[in-house]
């Protein structure tokens, strides 16, 4: 398979129920119990990866990016990943960010929140990572949506988790969002600066860190604080050696 696939939700889980039979048997599917993740997020995340069965928020500004970023890493070690009822979503972007796109298959949701649980436990039942945005009322089918995660090891990445009652595992939130690149009416985007602090119930203390989201290559880095030059005290004598 190449490419990514539309699947439309209807009213019969016939091809994505085949096409996730397909994949549970994918000998390329990592079986670890953890995914791997970008290295500026395993010195963030509690257990360094993408722990099976839990759900990962992604809120803010940048949440998209994050989202995708987030499960760059697995996909490229060989796990699918589903993106559930998010036709907004920028395949193109998630590409630069280093998403696979030969391992994504996006999955229609036309219906309320009995569809999204539907069409999300469906895909759990091959998938090993799913991307979605949780529906207003998805509070109602929360609970049988995380007993199938739970029982079929699978990480799914909420975008904007922001319903009551579906709480994440892990919540990463994005704020001050700086692009850097641009001057005064010249030159083009060449990194974005993003706040990212990981929270929630699953981290022993909140972590909070500065990425680049994305860097110039394309991929999630850490900014590495800028450690101050000490120039002496007042009236201190540095000595000085010529060069040479």
């Amino acid at each position: 398979m190449t490419g990514s696939v539309a699947l439309q939700s209807g009213g019969n889980a016939g091809p994505l129920g085949e096409l996730t039979a397909r994949i549970a048997t994918d000998p390329t599917r990592i079986r670890e119990r953890s995914l791997p993740v970008d290295g500026a997020y395993a010195t963030m995340l509690p257990d360094a990866g993408l722990v099976r069965g839990r759900m990962m928020g992604c809120a803010g500004p940048a949440a998209f990016s994050l989202a995708f970023s987030l499960v760059a890493a697995a996909a490229r070690a060989g796990s699918w990943v589903a993106v559930v009822g998010m036709p907004a979503a920028g395949l193109e972007a998630a590409a630069e960010l280093g998403v696979p796109l030969e391992r994504v298959v996006l999955v229609d949701v036309d219906g309320g929140p009995s569809v999204w649980a539907e069409r999300v436990a469906a895909a759990a039942d091959g998938f090993e990572v799913i991307v979605t945005c949780p529906p207003s009322g998805g509070e109602r089918v929360a609970r049988r949506v995380r007993q199938r995660l739970q029982s079929n090891g699978v990480v799914l990445v909420a975008v904007d988790p922001v319903v009551p009652g579906v709480a994440c595992d892990l919540d990463l939130v994005t704020s001050d969002v700086t692009w850097h690149g641009v001057g005064e009416g010249w030159g083009h985007l060449a990194a974005r600066r993003v706040r990212v602090r990981v929270g929630g119930r699953r981290a022993p203390r909140p972590i909070e860190r500065e990425l680049l989201l994305p860097g110039p290559d394309g991929r999630v880095r850490i900014v590495e604080p800028v450690e101050p030059v000490d120039r002496g005290e007042p009236g201190t004598v540095i000595e000085l050696h010529r060069a040479g």
